[in-house]
């Protein structure tokens, strides 16, 4: 009778022990990727103002501090918010004055080493903030050595940084952002066809300076009206951004805030979102977009805030979501 016993607990013990091993071994179902968010510093020009009157003065309200709270509030945040990557979209300082170039510099070197950044060039940013040609101070303080690191992989076009991408990955997916001189040149767009072909397997982020009109359309004139050479927002859409079934993001400044939502070539949907506070008091008061990526939900909330104020913009073109699918994405490798 006790062997009895002792052989059905022994069976009970290895049906036991059994269950416990193949529980152990049967795979698991992947943690849901955690949101993250990219943050979007609009035209900071009037921040960067630093003119002078012919006796020295200074000409214009400093309203430099909107900048800097603004980048010094991205890095405080890094963590709380899971922030991968800022992009600029242009119109950095006012007009391409070493004074001003000074300001951005200070503002970003806050940045350095904790969060990626990428910034294009808008009109004020060229020749003395007249874009009647392409010189600009940008590269004596914005090298590609300096956006260039091991944890911000990428490249540029030509010897400067006013055309370049970055490659990081976030949420389990790998991403392409790409930034664009203003009025990009053919041969621009043609070197940004290439990269967007090359990672194909990346999802692709647009940012450029000039793109919307004050209705939500893209501008059709060439070089939106300026004298310096290059294409249009519809030229840049016709002949790039359209053309790749990996696109879907495209971000400017310039303009009023707005937003267009269009159909790529391989029946994408590209979001066209742009972002611009200049008109308001202080030169913008500081305000930026946080784009809040929620991949178990397949939606990026876009939210607009103030860091210096501590306040929100809650109109329907400053608070919105737009759905954008990242389910079953495969992980960065």
């Amino acid at each position: 009778m006790f062997e009895g016993k002792r052989f059905v607990g022994g069976l009970v013990l290895l049906a036991v022990l059994c269950a416990t091993l193949l529980s152990g071994c049967a795979p698991s179902k992947p943690a849901a990727a955690e949101p993250f968010a990219l943050i979007v510093l609009p035209d900071t020009q009037n921040y960067a103002d630093a003119r002078k009157d012919g006796a020295g003065r200074r000409a214009v309200p400093d309203y430099s501090r909107y900048f800097y709270d603004q980048t010094r509030w991205i890095r405080q945040d890094r963590d709380k918010r899971n922030i991968v990557m800022v992009a600029h979209v242009g119109d950095i300082v006012q007009t391409d004055h070493p004074g001003e170039w000074q300001i951005a510099d200070k503002a970003f070197k806050t940045i350095d080493g904790a969060v990626p950044y990428v910034l294009a060039l808008g009109n004020h940013d060229l020749a003395g903030g007249r874009a009647d040609s392409r010189e600009t101070r940008f590269n004596d303080h914005f090298p590609p050595s300096r956006l260039k690191t091991d944890a911000n992989r990428g490249g540029h076009f030509g010897g400067g940084n006013e055309n370049h991408y970055v490659l990081f990955e976030a949420g389990g997916m790998k991403f392409l952002i790409v930034a664009l001189e203003f009025a990009p040149r053919d041969v621009v767009l043609e070197w940004a066809n290439r990269i967007v072909a090359r990672h194909a397997d990346r999802r692709a982020i647009v940012v450029t300076h000039a793109y919307l009109d004050n209705n939500g359309r893209r501008i059709a004139r060439p070089a939106m009206g300026y004298r310096v050479k290059g294409n249009s927002a519809e030229d840049m859409w016709q002949k790039f951004v359209s053309r790749h079934k990996n696109v879907f993001l495209v971000l400017s400044g310039h303009a009023h805030s707005c937003r267009l939502e269009s159909v790529g070539e391989h029946g994408n949907v590209v979001h066209q979102i742009q972002s611009d506070y200049q008109f308001i008091a202080d030169g913008g008061s500081g305000y930026l977009r946080i784009m809040v990526f929620v991949p178990s939900e397949n939606r990026i909330d876009v939210r607009t805030y103030s860091p210096t104020a501590g306040l929100y913009a809650t109109t329907p073109t400053d608070q919105f979501s737009v759905t954008y699918s990242m389910g079953g994405a495969a992980r960065a490798e």
